[in-house]
């Protein structure tokens, strides 16, 4: 088995499948790891006091316990990048229609071609050849596989098309989320406008409770809303997509990439589906996704779930009430609270961003990134699995906690300067207020000093020459800095003085006459 780098992670998922009564064979298997390595690191939780005759602790509890385990972390496969560099003439060697070698001897020639003896062992080129097994052997074989009830659910999306979404008032992309239990093949469908992580584990939900039950691992391919980095041996979970699989007690396998026969069950449900669907929309024109959704139920119900399925024969609904429901997972008792995960970086100005709105973080975490978790009234960050921070969602646009601040920053915030700052600005001029509240929206103490020197030059100026200048920097969303701001004073004050009329001496002021000077006067009026 080829290696593959293990984090702390990795491991508390070894220990909550070993905890699930799963073997160790089964563990290896399902995660892709060695047995020896399934088997040290049970030993390692063993010898920390964990054991099947007590429940599994807390998560957190775990993740401080493998913080002591060494050999977390890895090392470069060195002998597959050096034998990657010679593929092509692998394949070539054993593939040669007239000469070609075992895959042994092809070895052995390489390296005596490339002088490889010592750099890569034949271990390593075993591991190589099951890795592109398909290179060297294009022809493959698929061999369906039949499950326990309530065993494995195979998950997949599906393109639909483009129909007039009433409530939008525009077109959109239709599509559609099809779960299938791979021993009844009875399945859940729902049509869906979008594919992002929080839709994606919100169908999940209410597909567990459309079954009644939960399976006990769920097989899916590389969607992005459920794996972010698809790999045979190191695929990462979404990590809102593993939480509701730690909330419902279910496990995820995850397909090879580019092998749709990994979950060939639902695979050929989508095409089905999707001409279903296809039916639907040219008999119910101008109907809500949610009248869909309604319709596409009833079918799997009364018209796909009541005939014999063309591989097992029998009717999918009838084998799912029968044999597969009772033998499904029980639901829990609270209902799943969906969260949306992001990874940003903590600015130097103490904030990290989420949906348009600054949360601030203490300053011991700026510059590194760090997870956010958002439900509809916490945001929560986390750092290295751990929760640091810890904010209560309001109507407000900036979520600040003075206690993230260093001393300095503190006394700023204390004493009120930006509202002192905003209230000068207000002052002086409508046009100039706007720009320092737009200064101090982006970066509230990076652009602190900018604000001060700008607030300094402006109380020196007249409030008209101030407002033109600040109007014409928003006009032109220029990047404003006291420099650029006081050279643009001075051109606006230079071009007021050229439309000026020239000055005039009290000498030639003694010839000015009243315009009524050269009106003649009507007769009988002196």
């Amino acid at each position: 088995m080829a290696f593959r780098e293990i984090g702390i992670m990795d491991i508390w998922e070894v220990l909550r499948r070993w905890y699930n009564h799963q073997s160790i064979s089964q563990i290896a298997q399902a995660l892709g790891y060695d047995r020896k390595t399934v088997r040290r690191y049970i030993r390692f939780a063993q010898s920390k006091g964990l054991s099947h005759n007590r429940a599994l602790p807390p998560k957190e509890e775990v993740l401080d316990l493998l913080n002591g385990i060494e050999g977390v972390g890895g090392r470069t496969p060195q002998a597959r990048s050096i034998l990657d560099q010679h593929l092509a003439e692998l394949v070539d060697l054993v593939g040669d229609p007239d000469l070609g070698l075992p895959p042994k001897l092809a070895f052995e020639a390489l390296c005596e071609r490339h002088a490889l003896a010592g750099r890569v062992s034949y271990s390593s080129f075993k591991r190589f050849i099951q890795t592109h097994r398909s290179a060297f052997h294009p022809e493959q074989v698929t061999c369906r596989i039949e499950v326990d009830p309530g065993s494995e659910l195979q998950i997949d999306y599906g393109r639909v098309g483009v129909i007039y979404d009433p409530l939008a008032k525009r077109r959109r992309v239709l599509y559609v989320f099809v779960g299938t239990l791979a021993h009844s093949r009875h399945k859940y469908v729902e049509l869906v406008f979008t594919q992002d992580q929080t839709s994606f584990v919100s169908s999940h939900v209410r597909m567990f409770e459309y079954f009644g039950g939960v399976p006990r691992r769920i097989v899916l391919d590389n969607l992005k809303a459920g794996v972010i980095t698809p790999s045979l041996y190191d695929p990462h979970i979404n990590r809102a997509y593993q939480e509701l699989a730690e909330h419902y007690n279910f496990f995820i396998d995850t397909c090879r990439v580019a092998h749709p026969q990994d979950k060939g069950k639902v695979e050929r449900d989508v095409r089905t589906v999707r001409q279903a669907v296809r039916k639907l929309l040219v008999l119910n024109p101008g109907s809500s996704i949610a009248d869909l959704n309604r319709l596409m139920k009833h079918w799997c119900i009364e018209e796909y779930g009541q005939k014999p399925h063309g591989t097992t024969r029998e009717q999918p609904y009838v084998v799912f009430t029968e044999r597969e429901r009772p033998l499904l997972k029980e639901l829990p008792l609270d209902r799943f609270e969906i969260a949306e995960w992001k990874q940003a970086t903590v600015h130097p100005d103490h904030y990290i961003q989420f949906k348009g709105k600054p949360y601030s973080v203490a300053t011991a975490y700026i510059g590194k990134k760090v997870w956010i978790r958002a439900t509809e009234h916490i945001l929560q960050v986390f750092s290295d699995d751990r929760l640091i921070k810890q904010h209560v969602k309001r109507k407000v646009f900036r979520h600040t906690d003075e206690a993230d601040f260093p001393e300095n920053i503190r006394a700023v915030l204390d004493s009120g300067l930006h509202k002192h700052l905003l209230s000068r600005a207000e002052g002086i001029s409508p046009h100039f207020h706007r720009l320092i509240r737009g200064l101090l929206e982006v970066h509230a103490f990076i652009n602190l000093r900018k604000v001060q020197g700008l607030v300094a030059i402006a109380e020196r100026e007249e409030s008209v020459l101030v407002d033109r200048a600040a109007a014409f920097i928003l006009e032109h969303r220029l990047n404003v800095h006291p420099r650029v701001f006081r050279e643009l004073l001075a051109k606006l004050r230079l071009q007021e003085q050229v439309n000026e009329p020239p000055p005039i001496s009290q000498e030639t002021l003694s010839f000015v006459r009243d315009v009524s000077y050269f009106i003649r006067p009507q007769e009988g009026h002196q």
